[in-house]
């Protein structure tokens, strides 16, 4: 029974094997790699301590950074539709290690860069300049570490499609078991490298406040080591399944066509406007948030350092309990009490310390740890979700276009919450100085109106949000609550074979066009023919079906073959 819930055919993956593992340590490694680079720490402590490059030179180098990045969506497109040696994922990842490897290669063959400023035993002397030339040295290092990762964006493109494959071959009742566990790989993988951050580019060339760090040089090789442990579980730990042909031009083409049916389906397009509206709600903040955290709770770089490391803690704690006891509760109860503890703890938090009664950097950082708990709920909710209403063989593409639509939330909830501060002039220096009771009150009152646009995402929950599993397969099954041509679907409706025969014609005549005469008897269909013609007919069956909203049940399918001048039944 458990298997008859699946999605996909192929049964559940046993990730404590070490040749279907490899997933898990890609995740792994993966999450080293996007904190390091994509989550901007590397790249801040290198370009803008080490080299000290100036504030739009080191925005035009992240910008460049993103701009590759956000190719994921085409590279889910590539990933879906040219298989190489037959398999859709692994030489993707495979692909992707290696050029983030060379990239590394070369960083580390550079010369190692002087600091900007003059490094005297454990401090910078900011009066003597080291390196006039940073810009100069930088340039290579940005170019490198852009292709690397628009590189490492193909191989975390592939592996996300992989196990959302993964995903939908997982029975109902445990059915996001596989998106807990890679996201909690992930996490463990950021975790680390937060932990080499806070430790080992922590010194005086990173402005720090240890005597000891590494060299950018010993930085690029850890990253070297890591893309070679990525290319080795990525073709020795990983098992997939290809679902499709060779690839040609008229693959791609019906592809495409059955792709486009497939993203203005009613349930897809309310999951993309689910995630662009929510989650520009819920990122909307108060510019003051920054200036409360810095100026009045004294947060400093190691204090900082230590509240993300406990943060992704509690962080993959919510992935666990998540997978343990949340997997089949209702996705909008989760996000109600998830939004709701959110905002209210954050507020606690923020008003005891704008009105002075604890202003203490240990205290305000707690809010981060408590707070990343209900994030680790979230980030594995949304993944289920989009592993469930992501179609067979467009699992890259769903994904390439999720991470799409989220990634323009970001920046637009950062400006909506620049234009709500700056009505209370909160974003300057001289309030937090000053620090009166009117000061207190106007940076209170800007908090407090995000807060409460925060709280509004409740109304984006309730349209936009199924509230499970079961729920939202019925609707991408049902469409918009149409009659299906699925067999047995219209039993016991008088007029069904009326309605089936002229409804038909489209999909018989494009069955024409191959070597396989066919019958057809309203909704029943036959092949005759060799066994070659017979599986290229049965094989574009299925490819067109899906357009034409018929859908085969295969407890019904049968195979005559004729032997020795007699027919037998298999």
């Amino acid at each position: 029974m458990a298997e008859t819930t699946a999605l996909d055919e192929g049964g559940q993956i046993n990730y404590f094997r070490l040749k279907t593992a490899g997933i898990l340590y890609n995740k792994f490694f993966q999450g080293i790699l996007m904190d390091f680079v994509w989550g901007r720490a590397f790249i801040y402590a290198f370009f803008q301590l080490y080299l000290n490059l100036d504030g739009h030179q080191y925005n035009s180098a992240i910008s460049v950074i993103q701009i590759l990045w956000a190719l994921k969506f085409v590279w889910g497109i590539v990933t879906d539709t040219i298989p190489i040696f037959k398999k859709r994922r692994i030489p993707y990842m495979v692909i992707g290690w290696v050029g983030g490897l060379i990239a590394f290669i070369f960083c580390a063959s550079l010369e190692i860069p002087k600091t900007y400023y003059l490094v005297e035993g454990c401090h910078v002397n900011t009066s003597v300049v080291n390196n006039p030339s940073n810009v100069k040295t930088a340039l290579p290092y940005i170019y490198a570490i852009a292709t690397a990762t628009c590189m490492l964006a193909i191989a975390d493109v592939a592996s996300d499609a992989l196990v959302i494959e993964y995903n939908r071959r997982e029975p109902m009742n445990i059915r996001g078991q596989t998106t807990s566990f890679a996201a909690m790989a992930e996490s463990f993988g950021r975790l680390l490298t937060i932990v080499v951050i806070g430790f080992f580019m922590n010194g005086p060339s990173f402005d720090g406040i240890f005597c000891w760090e590494i060299s950018v040089s010993q930085y690029f090789i850890f990253l070297i080591c890591i893309c070679v442990l990525g290319v080795l579980s990525a073709s020795f730990a990983t098992t997939e399944h290809s679902k499709v042909k060779k690839f040609s031009l008229s693959f791609l083409k019906m592809y495409m066509k059955e792709f486009w049916t497939t993203i203005s389906g009613k349930e897809l397009v309310k999951f993309n406007i689910f995630i662009f509206v929510y989650f520009i709600i819920f990122d909307i903040k108060s510019s003051a948030t920054v200036k409360v955290k810095s100026k009045w709770a004294h947060v400093g770089p190691f204090a900082n350092t230590m509240t993300n490391l406990f943060a992704k803690l509690t962080l993959v704690l919510g992935m666990y309990f998540y997978r343990k006891y949340f997997i089949n509760t209702s996705w909008r109860k989760l996000l109600y009490i998830m939004n709701a503890f959110v905002v209210f703890v954050s507020l606690f938090f923020d008003t005891i310390t704008i009105f002075d009664w604890i202003r203490s950097p240990y205290f305000y950082c707690a809010e981060a740890i408590i707070n990343y708990f209900p994030f680790g709920i979230l980030t594995v909710l949304v993944m289920q979700v989009c592993g469930e209403v992501s179609a067979s063989k467009f699992e890259g593409i769903t994904f390439g276009m999720y991470m799409a639509v989220w990634s323009a939330t970001s920046p637009i909830a950062l400006v909506l919450g620049n234009l709500i501060s700056a009505s209370f002039n909160v974003s300057t220096d001289e309030r937090y100085i000053r620090d009166s009771n009117s000061d207190r009150w106007a940076v209170f009152i800007s908090i407090l109106l995000c807060k409460i646009i925060n709280l509004s995402g409740f109304v984006i929950i309730y349209f936009l949000l199924t509230t499970q599993k079961k729920e939202l397969q019925e609707n991408l099954k049902l469409g918009d609550r149409e009659l299906l041509s699925k067999e047995e679907a219209p039993q016991g409706f008088n007029l069904a074979t009326d309605f089936y025969a002229p409804s038909m014609l489209p999909l018989i005549n494009d069955l024409k066009k191959l070597q396989c005469h066919q019958e057809w008897n309203a909704d029943d269909a036959s092949g005759i023919g060799n066994l070659q013609s017979v599986k290229e007919w049965w094989d574009t069956f299925n490819d067109l079906g899906r357009n034409y909203g018929y859908f085969q049940m295969l407890k019904n399918v049968g195979l005559l073959l004729r032997i020795n001048q007699t027919f037998k039944e298999h």
